[in-house]
């Protein structure tokens, strides 16, 4: 259910990314999974850049995790395998955390991402495409 927001925003990049022009607009992002000690996840993550659309990447593990790349864009979809403990999930383009979430509840799902920026020339060409 939560991967058609993985698929837009992957499709919003593909209508952008082939431009060779864009190549400069790539940062690193990192995807910090923590939480509770221990405490078991699974989903999904794409970090997607302008040369190319990956597939979501399928994880399962245990907090804490990392998970690096460079692109224009990140999203994620996690969910705690156990009803205790708390699971957060943060974005951080360079050093700076962009998105974040935290869960409490029971099998718990955490859905984030991070687009370009409004004023980013990837917007804009969005907005010119469009209108």
């Amino acid at each position: 259910m939560r991967r058609p927001i993985l698929y837009l925003l992957l499709g919003i990049i593909l209508l952008v990314g082939c431009s060779e022009g864009l190549k400069g607009v790539d940062a690193d992002y990192t995807i910090k999974v923590t939480g509770s000690d221990k405490l078991a996840f699974s989903g999904h993550y794409t970090i997607a850049g302008t040369t190319a659309i990956p597939k979501p990447v399928q994880v399962t593990g245990t907090v804490p995790m990392e998970y690096k790349g460079k692109g224009m864009a990140a999203a994620c979809v996690f969910r705690k395998t156990a009803a205790e403990g708390n699971l957060k999930v943060e974005i951080l383009k360079g050093q700076s955390i962009v998105s974040s979430s935290e869960v409490a509840t029971p099998f718990g799902i955490i859905t984030l991402g991070k687009i370009p920026d409004a004023q980013s020339i990837i917007n804009q060409i969005i907005g010119k495409l469009l209108s």
